[in-house]
């Protein structure tokens, strides 16, 4: 993991994905481990506390960056992500951590970068709406940024084998999935490549606000029985492996 934290303050010296000074960039983990690495290498490093989160300001490189810990969930991650927009004028969100697997073809250690996000445990179908649409959106998906999704995918690409790198639906919701009827219905009603807890909450903010995000997740679990089980021993791999694709992202623009 060192080598990639290493790496970190060389991309953003360096690339010019962000190229302007004037831009500040949010890089955002729902967990410690998703990071923890980073820190250290934020120069003049501010925290901020604003609520229950802090907020880690400063520069690396030349760039001005957020870096910050939203914890587990849609109300944190949407609190996180206003917080971050509002308060810190952020331009643009990477959201990147771990997730189970929804598509039967994926498995621990392959990455799901999102086209889009769907907050699957939104039911308001008594009303006619499909699962997962919200009032108020004219569509149950929220869509993440193209360019933000193409290099993510390539620089995932760069980082692990092609075969394990995907691009598809996130489906968030306020649950740990370890069943695989939920899976099933998840998969099949979103076509949603993996499952997690906070991505469409960031996205659904970054949408009102009119703000580029993408989400990049590492795959934990089957999100089936055996997820409780696999799920704890694969944690830090698969953060490790998601700051790696984020620094290789970074690296190419």
């Amino acid at each position: 993991m060192k080598k990639f934290t290493y790496l970190f303050a060389a991309v953003l010296a360096s690339c010019s994905f962000f190229a302007s000074a004037k831009q500040t960039i949010a890089i955002v983990g729902a967990m410690d481990a998703e990071i923890t690495n980073l820190l250290p290498h934020i120069k003049n490093k501010h925290t901020v506390t604003i609520g229950q989160h802090q907020y880690y300001q400063g520069k690396i490189g030349n760039h001005s960056v957020v870096v910050t810990r939203s914890g587990v969930g849609k109300v944190n991650a949407a609190v996180t992500t206003t917080t971050l927009i509002r308060e810190f004028k952020v331009d643009k969100l990477i959201f990147t951590g771990i997730a189970g697997a929804a598509a039967a073809e994926l498995s621990p250690t392959d990455v799901v970068v999102s086209t889009a996000l769907v907050q699957h445990d939104v039911d308001l179908t008594v009303f006619g709406n499909k699962p997962g649409h919200m009032d108020g959106f004219d569509d149950r998906y929220f869509y993440a940024d193209p360019q933000l999704t193409a290099q993510a995918f390539a620089a995932a690409q760069q980082v692990l084998d092609n075969k394990k790198v995907f691009q598809g639906v996130i489906a968030t919701g306020d649950q740990f999935i370890a069943d695989k009827q939920k899976v099933n219905f998840i998969h099949n009603e979103f076509n949603a490549m993996a499952i997690e807890m906070e991505g469409a909450a960031v996205a659904q903010v970054a949408f009102m606000f009119n703000k580029p995000f993408v989400v990049i997740r590492t795959i934990s679990d089957k999100a089936d029985g055996s997820a409780h089980f696999d799920y704890p021993k694969l944690k830090q791999i698969t953060a490790d492996n998601s700051v790696a694709i984020t620094l290789a992202m970074l690296a190419s623009h």
